[in-house]
């Protein structure tokens, strides 16, 4: 009966527990379907069986848990890996079909934001070898953040007594102690192992095209003090060279509805194992607590890049600032008025591409006068993964 059924074109199909014929001509081959997902799978075994695997996953829950910490949070972190498999899955779909260009081919200097009044990006690089006199002012947004990357995290890392355990590879090895411990973590993440390698290196970058950081300038926000530790990582920088930590360039404030963590202290970040200037004093005492205005918030910005500028105009020295995506937006725009004094200003408003900033994207200026150049050293770009499940092996 069943040869019967296929040479009339029917397949056998079966779900539910109910099966059933379809004819072949209304189905088409595809190459990959999303419609069905794999949420949890779940092994039975049985505890008499002599199979291998099931000796191997003799284990329960508990014991597994106890044994290796992070096999208490199968969940952390899933539901950004199904995004990540889902974007991954488009991406190959686009490439074999032919339509995804190589990243590659893409010529930085093409974008006519990155141009000057220099011209095309060969005269600019021409016109910084004949001269190294000016100085460099850098911007650069921070690294991969762990909450992004795993969203609800501290749950799953912390205990009641406010000890950290790592549940990835791509976690921090270790936290340091802060005021209201795991509560202010989860309001002012930290990097993520990744995020403090794509600040080292940007640092190995300048450093091997020759390029030296003497000024450091951070926001107060816990990534971003950690993607300056990054930076003269890879700089390798001398010790002497020290973060100043700045509320100033923190962003905008107005974005964070729910509230904000206190920052940590310089003592704080000091004990924590990061080179911090406690004898710097910051150019702006920012209130967490109150609101401020679009207009407030380029004011500050604009006082901690021209008076950092001007301030170490004597004793020179190139200098970066590492904050936030608009950081880069906010210190292009304070140099410029530096440069070009003017009594009266358009009203301040974000750049439409502040979304396409990357983490650790560099930008940079230089001076006589302040404008917009660039990067001494080449951008980079990094994909995201999945958070892998060794339970599907069990299978096999």
């Amino acid at each position: 009966m069943t040869n019967l059924f296929k040479s009339f074109g029917l397949l056998t199909l079966k779900f539910g527990g109910v099966s059933g014929y379809l004819p072949a001509i209304f189905t088409r081959l595809t190459l990959e379907s999303d419609a069905w997902t794999l949420h949890r799978s779940v092994t039975l075994s049985n505890k008499n069986s002599s199979d291998c695997k099931s000796e191997s996953y003799s284990n329960t829950g508990e014991e597994m848990a106890s044994n290796y910490p992070h096999e208490g949070a199968t969940q952390l972190g899933h539901e950004k890996s199904e995004e990540n498999f889902k974007e991954w899955a488009n991406y190959w779909q686009t490439l074999v079909n032919g339509g995804k260009e190589g990243i590659m081919n893409t010529n930085q200097d093409s974008d006519t934001a990155l141009k000057t009044e220099l011209g095309s990006g060969d005269n600019v690089a021409k016109s910084l070898q004949e001269d190294d006199s000016r100085r460099w002012v850098f911007a650069m947004r921070h690294g991969e953040r762990v909450d992004l990357t795993y969203g609800q995290w501290v749950p799953y890392c912390f205990d009641e007594n406010d000890t950290y355990t790592r549940m990835d590879l791509n976690m921090p090895l270790k936290l340091g102690k802060r005021a209201g411990g795991k509560e202010s973590y989860a309001k002012d993440t930290p990097l993520t192992r990744i995020g403090r390698m794509q600040a080292q290196l940007v640092g190995e970058g300048l450093r091997l095209a020759g390029i030296d950081v003497k000024h450091v300038y951070a926001s107060a926000a816990l990534r971003c003090v950690d993607t300056a530790q990054g930076f003269l990582e890879g700089l390798q920088a001398d010790p002497s060279v020290k973060i100043k930590v700045e509320p100033g360039l923190f962003e905008y404030k107005m974005w964070h509805v729910k509230g904000m963590a206190p920052f940590m202290t310089p003592l704080e970040l000091h004990n924590a194992g990061y080179n911090v200037d406690l004898s710097y004093k910051p150019y702006v005492d920012l209130d967490i607590n109150t609101d401020e205005t679009l207009e407030d918030y380029y004011k500050r910005g604009e006082k901690v890049a021209q008076s950092a500028v001007l301030d170490t105009e004597q004793e020179g020295g190139n200098i970066i600032f590492v904050g936030h995506a608009a950081t880069l937006d906010t210190t292009a725009t304070a140099l410029k008025r530096l440069s070009n004094p003017q009594p009266e200003f358009p009203p301040y408003s974000f750049v439409s591409n502040l979304m396409k900033v990357p983490y650790c994207a560099l930008g940079a200026l230089r001076e006589k006068p302040w404008h917009v150049v660039c990067p001494p050293c080449p951008p980079s770009v990094n994909s995201s993964s999945g958070r892998f499940d060794w339970r599907m092996l069990l299978d096999i």
